[in-house]
């Protein structure tokens, strides 16, 4: 997910946002890119296997 449009200033401090004040995990995408500077307006989701751990997920990210 393209990070850049929620005002954040990278990918980490959105990463900790999700963690600490809506309750989701996601993983900074500079984790996956040779250089942070190429990841730093993405994160990566993991799509659980339940459906109704998913849907508490997207009730979340609609309150952001």
């Amino acid at each position: 997910a393209d990070i850049s449009r929620f005002g954040y200033a990278d990918d980490v401090s959105f990463a900790r946002h999700l963690v600490q004040d809506v309750g989701l995990a996601v993983v900074p995408g500079s984790s996956f890119f040779p250089t942070a500077e190429e990841g730093a307006a993405l994160v990566r989701f993991a799509f659980p296997k339940r459906l109704s751990t998913l849907a508490r997920a997207v009730e979340k990210l609609h309150q952001i």
